[in-house]
């Protein structure tokens, strides 16, 4: 359970560099240093709720990584569901990592 804890709290973390200059600069370090102290659920509600404030669109892989973080944890996760079905994504960037998508495949 700590490795997968380790992987997702990595993956937030690769997350949180892609919203740089997407989202308030300030706000995003927020957030790091909420993760960095273990607050894995905040910060996977934050970017959520930010991503549907903003409209700052996610990757497939990026919310599917937020829906396994909340299910995981007992949250609910249909905001992150909604932004999802609603077509909201966009395409990855050209270094999205397949061990992203074996994390959530993981937890899922």
């Amino acid at each position: 359970m700590q490795a997968q804890h380790t992987a997702t709290t990595r993956h937030l973390h690769q997350l949180l560099g892609s919203l740089h200059g997407r989202l308030c600069g300030g706000f995003v370090a927020d957030l790091r240093s909420r993760l960095t102290g273990g607050h894995v659920v905040e910060v996977a509600h934050a970017v959520v709720f930010a991503a549907v404030a903003e409209a700052v669109a996610l990757t497939d892989s990026d919310i599917d990584l937020l829906i396994a973080t909340l299910a995981g944890h007992g949250e609910d996760t249909a905001m992150a569901e909604t932004i999802k079905r609603a077509g909201r994504a966009r395409p990855p960037l050209s270094g999205s990592t397949p061990s992203a998508r074996a994390l959530v495949r993981s937890l899922g």
